[in-house]
């Protein structure tokens, strides 16, 4: 069931991307009155195709990798070429700028989808992890710049924060570069600030997020999550939504200081102090054990942290909700801040400052999908727009093949005042399938690289 749950959620993560993207072509070639022959969203076989009443199909293909919208005139070696119906407008038959327009249609239907999903996300309302540092890890740069568990950071490199997510982001601009980190933060009421030291920051391909990189690990409560069945806390009663006060007489105040604690008590009778519906409870068990990666035995009960932030501390999260008009913004505001926060890795990609090991195939998609889609509605339309605002820009770059590429086109054919030479077209097709399939093998061989 975990393997149909992550590919219905891939497919269905893809279909709607890209879904996206070729109603933004089929939608503007209408417009233009282009004639349209096919809408299909994957490649291969169709297991699913209707025609309407101007003689168009739609279609899904069973490799939802992709899709197209092929018009009267195309010659695509992608898509092949359509009939030849002389009383309609084919493609060809449009000007550069209506043709423009249809290219271009397809990235901004992307880029539209984004900011539409982020201004509902910010009318319906998220809560986020608040920016409360709930562990800093032994010998980590932010030890050695002074943070410790229970700062509250406000502000990095002069940009305010309120939720953890933001930390991550602002961070991720500073990939591959060395110099000074510049954090505020409060503690005890008081404001402090500290410079954390970088040099070739993040440049392998290890994929930390920025923030554990440096050493910094959000606040957690000790909150019982999900418990493993026929496991320790199981078996002796504990529940989901116990929150865990003390292990043997030593007080917890944050889920790694849990995790610590238990990992000290492999096999050992263990005395928990929760509390449950208000109530204070004592539970005695009996702990199991594991041999880490070391080789050295650890204790655990069986139970994963609790992902519902309704039911944590108030302190240490950040709700938000915007108005109409206000999410509106938020919406246009947050498509902008991916869309530049990706233009800029891929610069750094590019220029070698960030590893090309990072780009992930459908492997890696599908699995994050499925992750997605499990920790709510919220966490998915996430992955939407972001991979949305992705899928735009990959669209954008000026390949032969990709909508960048015909928009070259178009323009060398505004300029010199006549189309380009057929030779040239199909040649410049030709290196623009070999420059994507070979970055498509390229991400499809990080993803089995990760699995191995």
């Amino acid at each position: 069931m975990e393997i149909l749950f992550t590919i219905f959620s891939f497919v269905m993560l893809i279909s709607i991307i890209v879904g996206i993207h070729e109603l933004g072509h089929f939608l503007v070639a209408r417009y233009f009155n282009i004639h349209v022959l096919k809408f299909k969203i994957g490649f291969g076989k169709e297991i699913f195709s209707i025609i309407d009443k101007r003689n168009c199909s739609y279609s899904f293909g069973v490799l939802p990798l992709g899709g197209y919208v092929q018009m009267l005139g195309e010659n695509n070696p992608m898509q092949g070429s359509g009939e030849n119906l002389s009383d309609k407008k084919s493609y060809l038959d449009a000007t550069p700028g209506e043709r423009a327009a249809v290219t271009l249609a397809g990235p901004m239907a992307n880029f539209f989808l984004a900011a539409i999903v982020y201004f509902f996300l910010a009318l319906v309302g998220t809560v986020q992890l608040s920016t409360y540092v709930g562990n800093v890890l032994e010998n980590s740069s932010a030890e050695v710049a002074g943070l410790s568990k229970g700062d509250k950071i406000i502000e990095i490199d002069g940009e305010k924060v309120k939720v953890f997510n933001e930390l991550n982001l602002i961070l991720s601009k500073r990939i591959g570069d060395t110099g000074n980190i510049n954090i505020k933060y409060i503690r005890d009421g008081f404001e402090s600030s500290s410079q954390i030291r970088i040099d070739d920051w993040l440049t392998g391909s290890d994929q930390k997020a920025p923030t554990l990189e440096l050493g910094i690990q959000p606040f957690l409560p000790p909150l019982v999550g999900k418990l493993q069945e026929d496991g320790p806390a199981s078996a002796y009663g504990l529940r989901e939504g116990d929150l865990i006060q003390e292990v043997n007489g030593i007080k917890i105040g944050t889920w790694q200081d849990l995790s610590k604690n238990l990992s000290l008590l492999p096999d050992e009778l263990i005395e928990l102090q929760i509390l449950r519906s208000g109530e204070s409870i004592n539970i005695v068990l009996e702990s199991s054990s594991f041999i880490d990666d070391e080789g050295i035995k650890k204790g655990r009960i069986g139970i994963m942290a609790s992902n519902n932030l309704s039911e944590w501390p108030v302190e240490y999260i950040h709700e938000k909700r915007e108005g109409f008009f206000k999410a509106l913004w938020v919406g246009v505001e947050d498509t902008y801040k991916y869309t530049v926060l990706i233009i800029y890795s891929i610069g750094k990609m590019i220029s070698g400052s960030i590893s090309a090991d990072n780009l992930g195939g459908p492997i890696q998609i599908s699995v994050l999908a499925g992750s997605a889609a499990k920790a709510g509605y919220i966490t998915f339309l996430s992955m939407v727009a972001l991979l949305s605002i992705n899928l735009g820009l990959l669209n954008l770059l000026p390949i032969p093949i990709l909508d960048g590429g015909q928009l070259v086109m178009i323009a060398i054919e505004k300029i010199k005042g006549s189309p380009v030479s057929e030779m040239a077209l199909e040649y410049s097709m030709r290196i623009g399938i070999i420059l994507v399939v070979s970055l498509m093998v390229f991400a499809f061989a990080n993803d089995i690289a990760r699995l191995i």
